[in-house]
């Protein structure tokens, strides 16, 4: 419900996916927010109603918002604001290198604009350093004006970004001087979503963010190594992961789920952050230049079950159809995608039929894929003919297939899927050779 006094509205700084989702998250609780970009087709196509980034709950939520929430390119509009949130994602490069470019220009056409006594709040995911630098930059620019520069770690997963900004299970804010109380409107606000919130200084806070990403990367790796083993002695890693779910020191959400290796981008770019880090400080970096090291290496296993289960039995010439292009489901995200790797990497002489539930042909060409392949009108016309099936994501649908479809449809009933989405269908299986991470065959 809207508080019966309106406050002074809050300034959110970035319309992209982060922006978009805090931002509106902010509005749901009846507080005005002024959400400015130097993207005007951004704030328009907002301003009309329409999400611009796919995530479930999101249009509902716009809606739910919209009364409380105003989107322009005009900075001067964050004068009426005491507390001013950057909250634009940080692009990286081919190399998974954070360009912080575009978060300092929107910084810099803020700054101009702030009120006296402004709150700043970084939710961007910088390097350490940075909001300790930032602080300097504003007492440069501004040298009369009274402010304080606060951190907030953000928690946002591609897919799932409505319920982890409506409902995080913490909150980790880096502060000039973590044992003062924060600043009256960022503490209020911060309080409306109900959990821990956590204090600590700058470093340590910009370091947290990129060690929770870190320690995801180490399970997933660890998964990959187990089901390896799993594949090569006969066992099955999805009869143990219940079992590993048990135990205390790892339980019941652990990220210990085989894949082809880390994706979309944020975890990628932590371990070149830190990795740069260590050398910026003549560090040797050995665990996290294995984790890399491992990462890399791990795309062989689709190769390999490519090569074994059609290539040497069928040939060349044979037909494969891709379901699940984007890196994973509810997003149209493909930044580091698996399967728009494959793709490029394919044999030429296979024939692709591909199809995705978010993206066709031209986001798919956009993200730089140069292959010959088809993008089929629906999932199931992606079978005809096919002598393999390649899974590339988790998405729902994917999950929920019509298996006589692939009995029927294919030429050959070959399944390799790299997610495990059909796994927990393995009993209906029959019929078809079905080859996922982690069991022995």
């Amino acid at each position: 419900m809207p508080d019966s006094a309106t406050p002074a509205p809050t300034g959110v700084i970035g319309l992209s996916h982060l922006g978009i989702n805090y931002g509106t998250a902010w509005a749901s609780f009846g507080q005005p927010v002024i959400a400015v970009d130097v993207d005007a087709e951004a704030a328009a196509r907002l301003e009309a109603g329409d999400p611009i980034v796919r995530e479930p709950g999101l249009p509902e939520l716009l809606e739910r918002s919209r009364q409380y929430i105003t989107y322009t390119t005009d900075f001067s509009r964050l004068a009426a604001c005491p507390l001013v949130i950057v909250a634009r994602d940080v692009p990286t490069d081919e190399d998974n290198t954070s360009d912080i470019g575009a978060i300092e220009r929107l910084i810099d056409a803020a700054i101009p604009h702030l009120q006296d006594g402004v709150t700043f709040v970084v939710m961007c995911q910088v390097p350490p350093g940075f909001n300790r630098a930032l602080t300097e930059k504003i007492r440069a620019a501004r040298p009369g004006l009274r402010f304080e520069n606060y951190y907030w770690v953000e928690t946002l997963v591609f897919g799932n970004a409505v319920q982890r900004a409506m409902e995080p299970e913490r909150l980790i804010v880096g502060c000039p001087d973590p044992s003062k109380p924060l600043p009256e409107q960022f503490r209020q606000g911060l309080e409306r979503f109900n959990c821990p919130i956590v204090k600590m200084g700058y470093e340590s806070a910009e370091l947290t963010k990129t060690a929770i990403n870190i320690y995801l990367i180490g399970s997933v790796t660890y998964a990959n190594a187990l089901a390896d083993l799993c594949e090569a002695v006969g066992a099955d890693w999805s009869e143990m992961v219940p079992a590993l779910r048990l135990d205390r020191r790892i339980g019941p959400a652990a990220y210990i789920r085989p894949s082809l290796g880390v994706a979309g981008g944020n975890l990628e770019r932590d371990l070149v952050t830190l990795r740069e880090l260590g050398r910026r400080h003549d560090l040797e970096t050995p665990y996290l230049d294995t984790l890399q090291a491992i990462n890399d290496s791990r795309f062989d296993w689709v190769h390999r079950k490519i090569k074994e289960r059609l290539l040497m039995r069928v040939g060349a010439n044979a037909t494969v159809a891709v379901w699940g292009l984007t890196y994973k489901k509810d997003t149209k995200s493909t930044k580091n995608s698996p399967a728009l790797r494959l793709l490029n990497e394919i044999d030429p002489r296979l024939t692709v039929k591909a199809w995705d539930p978010a993206i066709g042909l031209d986001e798919v060409r956009a993200a730089g894929v140069t292959a010959e392949l088809t993008v089929t009108r629906s999932r199931d016309a992606a079978l005809d003919d096919a002598d393999c099936l390649l899974i590339m994501a988790d998405w729902d649908t994917f999950a929920q297939a019509d298996l006589d479809a692939i009995r029927t449809r294919m030429r050959r009933p070959l399944v390799i899927d790299s997610v495990g989405v059909l796994q927990g269908r393995r009993a209906e299986l029959g019929g078809i050779e079905y080859v996922v991470m982690g069991v022995g065959s």
